[in-house]
């Protein structure tokens, strides 16, 4: 039990460090962990990788939120954009869920994959810090088609959206700051619809003590406790390290775990 606690928030730590650090979701971290993890306890893949999608989400919840009060005090969240973004994309994560729990385990995990490896060849291939936004006024255009499609494949992913909800809004006008905060606020009715849709669709099944549904208790707590924790320390970091560079490495990592999750 201890050996679990510490691996839990060893994996906390190291996505919220990478989430300051590079701006990437910790689910990208988490996911592929925890699903070892499971595994490596017996767990079947079908439910190994569903808890890891749904756990990494529920500890999105406490992650997120200081996220949103860090952006929110400095004036960085367009509530309005949000109000329109965050319902379409919670009913897109419900969605998402339901259809994550639909799939067979190794088919939800090569769904990962193929979405991480996209990820990571941007950061790899990433030129700049992207701070330019399009000459356009800020709007969310197009947010009745694009929340549910991104909170869909977020919540199947186990990410809380920043990778797709920032490019959007970026063509959209926005500043990459702004893109940023609202981002980041995005991700939690994200996070909490794809819990909703992971806990009602795995209710009915004996799957492991402290879970409700796909959502492993211990592990969303830890996690999302090591990760709010941890992520202050990579945003210093930030700061003073080559970001380009550490974003071209982790982006070339992150296609060596596609290509894990894939097999």
């Amino acid at each position: 039990m201890l050996v679990l606690v510490l691996q839990l928030l060893l994996i906390g730590s190291g996505a919220g460090l990478l989430a300051g650090l590079l701006g990437i979701g910790g689910g990208l971290v988490t996911v592929p962990a925890l699903t070892w993890i499971l595994l490596n306890q017996g767990t079947p893949i079908d439910q190994a990788v569903a808890m890891a999608v749904a756990t990494s989400l529920g500890a999105m919840l406490l992650t997120s939120a200081s996220a949103i009060w860090f952006h929110d005090r400095r004036g960085g969240v367009d509530w309005a954009c949000v109000g329109r973004l965050a319902p379409t994309l919670g009913l897109g994560a419900v969605i998402g869920a339901w259809l994550a729990t639909e799939l067979s385990g190794p088919a939800l995990a090569r769904v990962f994959a193929v979405a991480a490896a996209g990820i990571g060849l941007r950061m790899l291939l990433s030129k700049g810090s992207g701070s330019t936004a399009a000459q356009r006024t800020p709007h969310p255009r197009g947010w009745y088609l694009a929340g549910p499609f991104f909170g869909a494949l977020s919540a199947m992913i186990g990410i809380g959206g920043g990778s797709f909800n920032v490019p959007y809004l970026q063509h959209n006008g926005y500043p990459m700051v702004r893109a940023v905060a609202i981002a980041s606020a995005c991700g939690w009715p994200i996070a909490l619809g794809g819990v909703i849709g992971f806990v009602v669709t795995g209710w009915s099944q004996e799957i492991r003590p402290w879970s409700l549904g796909y959502l492993y208790g211990p592990g969303c707590l830890l996690i999302g406790l090591a990760g709010a924790t941890a992520a202050p320390f990579g945003v210093g970091l930030a700061h003073r390290l080559p970001a380009l560079g550490l974003r071209r490495l982790f982006g070339l990592a992150l296609i060596g775990v596609a290509v894990r999750m894939a097999w």
